[in-house]
């Protein structure tokens, strides 16, 4: 009797430490859950990377020393489709959890050479979500397509504005600028900002930052197709007439993330029970001994 009672105690102890160890495994799988890089570029060499693809249209841009610059050029062209196209860099990948980060400063040109407005000088941040290009009511080509989400840095001095602003459809945030860019310097319209766009599945966020540390959430929506995966972002532009203005970017990167990273609190709430399970399991066989 005495050793049958000691077998079924070796069990119970057997059965709580492997019910620990499955626990124990859970939360590992969680912990070893990381971001992976889908596109990195610091723009260090003296060619652009080839992966990405340069849509042709009005504008240009350097490459190298840490930093893409790209040149607004019109007259009256658009990444987003007016009567002109506007040359636009573009980079696709798939997948539907994932964050793009990038830093630009603005260098755009508020009055021409003879002191008149230069018009709309509007470098662009997008991603679009659908592929194919479509035709404005204008003419020219629209690279973003139907669906798409733009963060627009833009001076006019027609209209005197000065704006930093993002939308996704009729989502917006008009009101991002800094206020230390909020008055034009030297006949510039400057900044440096820290963009994030993170996508979880059907929801997009964007946010951003004026010292690369503390961000700010423009907005969070959900995608008019939740489950597609295509994705495509753009560096672009708008521009009434070209004055020289210019954008510097110092990197760009795209991160996969997890999906979802489970949380390691609620991995160890669905691991006790089984643990609880077997040390009842071996105190009740030490009772009936």
């Amino acid at each position: 009797m005495t050793t049958t009672i000691r077998s079924q105690t070796e069990i119970a102890c057997i059965f709580g430490r492997r019910l620990l160890a499955v626990g124990l495994l859970f939360i590992g799988a969680g912990a070893a859950l990381a971001d992976s890089v889908i596109f990195s570029d610091d723009f260090n060499g003296t060619t652009l990377n080839p992966a990405w693809q340069i849509l042709p249209g009005q504008g240009s841009y350097t490459v190298g020393n840490g930093n893409l610059r790209y040149f607004n050029s019109g007259s009256q062209s658009a990444t987003t489709g007016w009567y002109n196209p506007a040359l636009t860099l573009a980079l696709p990948f798939s997948g539907t959890h994932w964050e793009i980060s990038t830093k630009a400063t603005y260098n755009l040109f508020y009055l021409d050479s003879s002191g008149v407005s230069s018009g709309a000088q509007a470098p662009e941040v997008l991603v679009k979500f659908n592929p194919g290009v479509t035709i404005s009511s204008n003419g020219g080509p629209n690279y973003a397509g139907t669906d798409f989400t733009r963060i627009e840095r833009d001076i006019d001095a027609g209209y005197g504005s000065n704006v930093l602003e993002a939308n996704y459809g009729s989502v917006q945030d008009v009101n991002m600028l800094n206020p230390a860019d909020s008055t034009i310097k030297n006949n510039v319209g400057d900044g440096t900002y820290w963009y994030q766009i993170t996508r979880n599945g059907g929801s997009l966020t964007i946010a951003y930052s004026y010292d690369g540390t503390n961000y700010t959430n423009a907005f969070t929506t959900q995608l008019a197709n939740p489950t597609g995966t295509y994705n495509e972002l753009l560096l672009g532009g708008l521009t009434w007439q070209g004055v020289g203005s210019y954008t510097d970017y110092d990197y760009v990167h795209i991160m996969a993330t997890a999906t979802p990273e489970p949380n390691t609190a609620t991995l160890w709430l669905a691991a006790l029970p089984l643990i609880g399970a077997g040390l009842l399991f071996r105190r009740r066989n030490q009772a009936r001994a």
